[in-house]
């Protein structure tokens, strides 16, 4: 019998150990914001009011075997002039009538110290598919009433020429600088299925 009870915890606990967790990201308590040199001078600002994403790992002490898939709502774009904003929802730009959103997903993180990563992913905008480079520092975590969260801040640079973005050259730079400050919780078990 005690040969017996020690076999199923070691069943309970090697399934513990390759057991993944599910995080997604508390839009009302983040921000992905994005900036870009303007007339070699000045700085154009923005940020994207709408997006979801995931981050699936086994333990959020250690992101190396993580997965991360994050979607932005194009059409959420969000600048300090409603004329910039046309001009960037526009067929100039982003066309985000025929591209409404814009893609990042990573199966590749690697450790450069206990809290920062490096993501190697896919990035898709306009339809147009590039690989990207995403620094990633996660902030820490901690337990609250509704449950764990953890934050992290995400840094990429994004040559825009690479995806056909040639809307605003010279006057604009080639590279925007894109950052979110993320807060994840885990996904409840079920929770997906009440709410249909």
């Amino acid at each position: 019998m005690k040969q017996l009870f020690i076999s199923f915890l070691a069943c309970l606990l090697s399934f513990s150990s390759f057991a993944q967790e599910t995080w997604l990201v508390d839009n009302p308590h983040s921000n992905v914001r994005f900036e870009v040199g303007w007339q070699d001078f000045s700085m154009r600002t923005g940020e994207f009011k709408s997006f979801e994403g995931n981050i699936t790992t086994k333990s959020i002490d250690d992101l190396t075997k993580a997965s991360i898939e994050f979607v932005v709502d194009a059409t959420s774009v969000d600048v300090i002039s409603d004329r910039l904003a046309e001009h960037i929802m526009s067929d100039k730009f982003l066309d985000v009538e025929n591209y409404p959103t814009i893609t990042y997903t990573s199966n590749q993180l690697s450790a450069s110290s206990d809290s920062t990563y490096v993501s190697n992913g896919t990035l898709t905008i306009c339809g147009v598919e590039k690989e990207q480079e995403v620094s990633v520092w996660v902030k820490g975590y901690k337990e609250t009433k509704k449950g764990v969260i953890f934050g992290v801040q995400v840094t990429l640079i994004v040559d825009r020429q690479a995806f056909d973005l040639t809307w605003g050259s010279p006057r604009l730079a080639d590279k925007i600088k894109i950052v979110g400050h993320l807060l994840y919780k885990k996904q409840e078990e079920g929770k997906e299925e009440r709410e249909k």
